[in-house]
């Protein structure tokens, strides 16, 4: 899969530096997920950037065929406070997954103004945790830089989450004299959580006298980012 990812990338760059109009877009961005279990009032989206390079072919007048290699950095915030036997545990984490993310749409003009859709394909580069757990005013654990790609039981099944992502992006923006501007949103298809890892079958995970934290097999978490972007592309208008 690494290696059909990295052949493809290294297609849409040959088409993005060879296409009629070619440029560079960086941005801000938040992200999250959509999920079918148990989410702390605490969580939030977090936040990160996005750069890559942007290449179209003008089909006519309205319409462009464009081609995007990204580096994007999605990821959440999680924060919990639960009651245990009278002491109050806390726990505080911030994710980072920085994805390399490919993707090819229709591009629709009107004036300055654009839209374009069309479904992209991630591959998670790396995937890292930070955070604490303090049960009353004692720190019970103080994780920095976790890996989340390397499984941490002991004859595990696997990582985590799963390195591969698809899905569908949105965007609009407005472009003047080859700067634009854009707003995007993306929604991934694919289940993030490696449900076939050893470590969701864990008892701690998979059996709980509370059903609705409980992370089952058939728990389901998916991404969604939402992106804010200044570039500029030569040869635009």
């Amino acid at each position: 899969m690494k290696k059909l990812l990295v052949l493809s990338a290294a297609i849409l760059f040959a088409f993005t530096m060879n296409a009629q109009k070619f440029g560079f877009k960086a941005g801000y961005g938040m992200s999250g997920y959509l999920v079918n279990f148990y989410t702390p009032d605490g969580a939030k989206m977090g936040n990160g950037f996005n750069a890559g390079l942007v290449g179209e072919y003008p089909v006519n007048d309205m319409m462009s065929l464009r081609a995007d290699v990204t580096y994007n950095q999605l990821g959440s915030d999680y924060y919990d406070e639960t009651d245990v036997s009278g002491t109050t545990m806390t726990s505080d984490f911030t994710t980072d997954v920085s994805y390399l993310q490919i993707s090819v749409a229709p591009k629709f003009g009107f004036g300055p103004a654009y839209a374009f859709v069309g479904p992209y394909f991630g591959y998670a580069l790396s995937n890292v945790t930070n955070g604490t757990v303090v049960m009353g005013e004692t720190t019970v654990a103080d994780i920095k830089d976790l890996d989340n790609f390397s499984d941490p039981t002991e004859g595990g099944s696997g990582d985590l989450y799963n390195k591969t992502d698809f899905g569908f992006n949105l965007g609009f923006g407005a472009s003047f004299s080859g700067v634009f501007v854009e707003l995007n949103a993306g929604m991934g298809l694919l289940n993030f959580i490696n449900t076939s890892s050893q470590y969701y079958s864990a008892s701690n995970y998979a059996a709980t006298d509370n059903p609705t934290v409980a992370i089952t097999d058939d728990a389901s978490q998916k991404n969604i980012f939402f992106g804010l972007s200044v570039g500029y592309l030569l040869g635009g208008k």
